[in-house]
């Protein structure tokens, strides 16, 4: 690997990461992604409305796509419990507010009170959603809706065998990771007798749009740089999380492809100033994204 390659390894890796904030407001905790209230039942009185009003929630079509369905099969008729999974998408990273937070006011307006428990950890990788899912109560109200976004830590770790062509390996085991945590998910009366759940998975998305020019497009990193095209790593790890997830037969949420074209330099811009977790606007967009797949229904 020449010494552009090498340099362009450590700009990619902290464009594709997952780990802590942009520096902007935070203040998720490992076991509820929010402030301490958003652990346990919560009726529409106490959250009286989503803070913002959503954007667009279809799917982009103009970008490479990875095959992910956005078929919901009508959506859940009804919701007990929503589980947050995965890593600092759904920990406080980005700008606030954050999309998990909206998206419980959305499904209580939508269902009613339901019970929420979140466990997602920044930094983590998908080796850890097997400890995430064994913190979760033996018991929750059904149907129980698992909405998971990781993935992009497990890329960044593997970025040199990424552009070396040899992240095979790391890529299988990244899927096998998901498929664990599936099945711990699906086990038979997880959350009691009964109870169904249904996953919501999301795949890597990409501040570059595919180009990989991090160093040219005022991100904090990777100042001159060079560039290097992207769609193909993405395609090959997101196609990973689509395979495990539709093998479960559960719901693949294509984040790639709806963020596509709204990356640093899109307009608008979803990203947050470290080129890495959402901004506001993207959030909003999460939020409406998981809500069209969970309900079945485009966001009022």
């Amino acid at each position: 690997m020449n010494r552009g390659s090498r340099s362009w390894v450590l700009a990619f890796a902290v464009a594709i990461g997952c780990g802590g904030g942009d520096g902007g407001d935070d203040g998720a905790d490992e076991s509820s992604g929010a402030a301490p209230t958003t652990e346990g039942t919560t009726s529409v009185a106490e959250t009286s409305g989503s803070a913002t009003t959503s954007g667009t929630t279809g799917l982009d079509t103009t970008g490479p796509q990875d095959g992910s369905t956005s078929d919901t099969g009508g959506g859940l008729e009804g919701l007990g419990s929503l589980v947050v999974l995965g890593d600092s998408i759904s920990d406080g990273g980005g700008r606030q507010p954050f999309y998990y937070d909206l998206l419980r006011e959305d499904l209580i307006a939508h269902y009613g009170a339901i019970e929420y428990r979140n466990r997602a950890q920044s930094g983590s990788e998908t080796d850890a959603l097997a400890n995430q899912i064994a913190g979760l109560p033996n018991e929750l109200p059904g149907p129980v809706a698992v909405v998971i976004t990781s993935g992009g830590n497990d890329m960044k770790a593997s970025i040199a065998q990424i552009v070396a062509g040899t992240d095979g390996p790391a890529r299988d085991e990244m899927q096998t990771n998901i498929e664990g945590a599936l099945a711990a998910l699906l086990a038979p009366d997880r959350f009691g007798a009964g109870v169904e759940v249904r996953v919501f998975e999301g795949n890597v998305y990409d501040a570059s749009d595919g180009v990989g020019d991090y160093g040219d497009n005022g991100c904090a990193f990777g100042q001159g740089l060079p560039a290097i095209p992207t769609d193909a790593f993405f395609t090959s790890w997101n196609g990973a999380i689509r395979d495990a997830v539709e093998g479960a037969g559960q719901t693949p949420v294509d984040m790639h492809a709806h963020f596509f074209g709204h990356g640093y330099a899109g307009d608008p811009n979803w990203y947050a100033a470290d080129c890495t977790h959402p901004n506001a606007l993207g959030h909003d967009e999460l939020r409406g994204l998981f809500y069209e797949q969970i309900t079945g229904e485009a966001l009022p």
